[in-house]
């Protein structure tokens, strides 16, 4: 009798299973393996946004290239700031200069098209100039003017840049970044003369072609 009541006894504490305790434990080591592992990924996390930024300003500077060229119209690239609902959204926009062509009709302004968060247009005061050296001396720098021509700046039907008033081409760079994250620092670069884009990344203390 007294040997069934024992192994009735430890057949009983097997089958209750786990302890509130041994529950919170277990609990306690998930959530800090878990948070463990958001610190490692947050900067790679940071890396992508601001890839994806980078691309999102490359693909609309040589979609507006190409429409240009295509269509053969002038297609005028600017990058406005727009504060809405409390927030900052930064943003490519490509206007379709219909007027500048006889016959075609009214200007077309496409939709904007905004970065990818937390990332904005911002040009670090202590990092050195692109390899490609058009100036850094805003976050929007071309023709060696802060925010571009004061009139603006277009493609035109050869794929040229050219500033808006004179259709010389002009050379620029859109820089991007987060204020103390010299990391996530990225840049797009536009040679005036072929039209030619390029983006950038700041990794590692040097420039590299995105």
């Amino acid at each position: 009798m007294k040997e069934s009541k024992a192994n009735s006894t430890s057949t009983y504490r097997r089958e209750r299973g786990f302890s509130l305790l041994e529950m919170m434990i277990v609990v306690a080591i998930s959530i800090t393996i878990a948070a463990m592992a958001i610190v490692q990924l947050e900067p790679a996390l940071n890396s992508a946004r601001a890839d994806s930024a980078t691309r999102e300003v490359i693909d609309q500077m040589r979609q507006a290239r190409e429409y240009a060229i295509t269509n053969r119209r002038y297609v005028q690239i600017t990058f406005p700031i727009v504060v809405s609902g409390g927030e900052t959204l930064y943003e490519i926009q490509m206007t379709v200069k219909n007027s500048l062509t006889a016959g075609a009709g009214a200007d077309v302004a496409l939709p904007p098209v905004p970065i990818q968060p937390p990332m904005t247009f911002y040009v670090n005061p202590v990092l050195p100039d692109t390899p490609d050296l058009f100036g850094n001396g805003n976050q929007i720098y071309f023709g060696g003017v802060a925010g571009g021509p004061p009139a603006g700046m277009m493609f035109q039907s050869d794929g040229e840049l050219v500033a808006a008033v004179t259709y010389l081409p002009i050379n620029g760079t859109v820089f991007m970044g987060i204020a103390g994250q010299t990391q996530l620092t990225r840049a797009v670069t536009v040679l005036g003369t072929t039209g030619r884009v390029r983006g950038w990344k700041y990794p590692s203390g040097t420039w590299t072609q995105f």
